[in-house]
Order: structure tokens, then C-alpha cells, then sequence
């Protein structure tokens, strides 16, 4: 900042102008990084592992929507890399784009939103249970309990585990049963 210097009033009101225009230029572009740290959007488009978000509408001129830049979709992984998740996602999906620097760039990451009414929780009752949807099946950890609820087969290596597996070797009275053959 320029020293100010006493009877110059013209050149101190011009120094002291330069500043506050230097301050207010500095509080515009905080602003405009803390209105990017964090925006929403719906899923446009995806890329193997990346995806892009819809930020804003359509442009009423061009009929183009404000895209994201490619982003990764934060999934969780432990420093080994002996446990990892990877929760597919699918155009139109409620995301959040995070910029921790207030620049929409490579350090931006995609987290998926929480619940719509198009994507409801899949829990029903007021439980702690770890429950995991994807399409018609659901695993519910509940306690000492894990529910799998599906309306195809359930498979264990290779075989159905499931109601509809029928045994093979079956003598009516005390026997065992052979391994479900299906």
C-alpha cells in the first residue's frame, strides 16, 4: 500500500480510490470461489470413471447447458487398496460438485447427493441397518443378521443358493442331500 503524505489531498484521495478498488476486486473473487466450492447438479454425461454435471440450465440463446468439467465420482478405497467400493452411477443422478479451491479444475471431485423423491432411502423403518440397493436386490446388515432380498437367484460360486435350487440325490428319510445342482 502507498504511504499517504500530508497536504496532497488529490493524490491521497487517488491512492486511497486505488485501493479500495484493489479491495473490493480481492472480496469479488473470494465471492465468486466460495459461490464454486460447492454446486449441484444432475449427472449429463459419463466417461468410464469420470463424470460431467448439468450446473445450470439450458441457455435460453444456444440451448446449451453449463457443463462441469470431467471429474472423478468419490468412491472409498483404503491406502492398500485391499478394500474399495464403486457404486455405479447413471445419467441424471443428483450430484454435488466440491472445488476446494473455488476453481472449477482437476482438484474438483463428484459426491453423490442424498435422497429424492426419485431416489428414496431404501430403508423404510427408523433402524442404524446397513442396507445396499442397486436395481430389484438389497443386502440389509441388521445386527447379527444379513438379508438378501432378490427377484432373480441368489449365486454362491457359481451355484443357486437361493429358494428356487433344487438338489439332486434326494432319498426320502434322514440322508443328506447332495450340492444343489443348478
Amino acid at each position: 500500500m502507498a504511504r499517504l503524505r500530508p497536504n496532497r489531498p488529490g493524490r491521497d484521495a487517488r491512492i486511497v480510490t486505488r485501493e479500495m478498488r484493489r479491495i473490493y476486486k480481492q472480496i469479488d473473487d473470494l465471492d465468486r470461489r466460495m459461490a464454486a466450492m460447492m454446486l449441484a447438479g444432475p449427472i449429463a454425461a459419463i466417461d468410464g470413471d469420470r463424470v460431467r454435471l448439468e450446473l445450470l440450465p439450458r441457455d435460453s440463446r444456444t440451448g446449451k447447458p453449463f457443463l462441469s468439467p470431467w471429474v472423478q465420482v468419490q468412491e472409498a478405497a483404503s491406502a492398500d487398496g485391499a478394500s474399495a467400493t464403486h457404486f455405479p452411477v447413471k445419467i441424471g443422478d443428483p450430484m454435488r460438485l466440491f472445488s476446494p479451491n473455488g476453481e472449477l479444475g482437476s482438484s474438483s471431485f463428484a459426491v453423490r447427493d442424498s435422497y429424492t423423491s426419485n431416489a428414496a432411502n431404501p430403508t423404510d423403518k427408523k433402524q442404524q441397518a446397513l442396507v445396499i440397493r442397486h436395481g430389484g436386490c438389497s443386502m440389509v446388515f441388521d445386527g447379527d443378521d444379513i438379508v438378501f432380498t432378490s427377484p432373480g437367484k441368489l449365486i454362491h460360486n457359481g451355484k443357486n443358493t437361493g429358494h428356487t435350487h433344487i438338489h439332486g440325490g434326494v432319498i426320502t428319510g434322514p440322508a443328506n442331500t447332495d450340492v444343489p445342482a443348478n
